[in-house]
C-alpha cells in the first residue's frame, strides 16, 4: 500500500495548525482553570498565538522560495 505524500508547503502549514491549536488549548486550559486571571492569561495568549502564527508563515514561506524544510 502507497502511503500519502504531502508537500513540504503542506506539511508546514500542517505543522503551523497544529502548534495554533495545541497553542491555544494551552491557554484556554489555563485560563478555566485560573478564572481570577482569564484576562491576563488570554492577553498572554494572543500574543503567543500571533508569535506562532508569524514564526509558522515564515517557515511556510521558506518552503515555498525553496530554502527547504525548515
Amino acid at each position: 500500500m502507497a502511503q500519502m505524500q504531502l508537500s513540504a508547503e503542506k506539511r508546514e502549514i500542517a505543522w503551523t495548525v497544529l502548534g495554533f491549536g495545541i497553542t491555544a488549548l494551552v491557554f484556554q486550559g489555563a485560563a478555566w482553570s485560573y478564572p481570577q486571571g482569564a484576562d491576563t492569561i488570554w492577553l498572554i495568549g494572543a500574543a503567543t498565538l500571533v508569535v506562532v502564527g508569524v514564526l509558522g508563515a515564515r517557515d511556510v514561506g521558506r518552503v515555498q522560495r525553496g530554502g527547504g524544510a525548515a
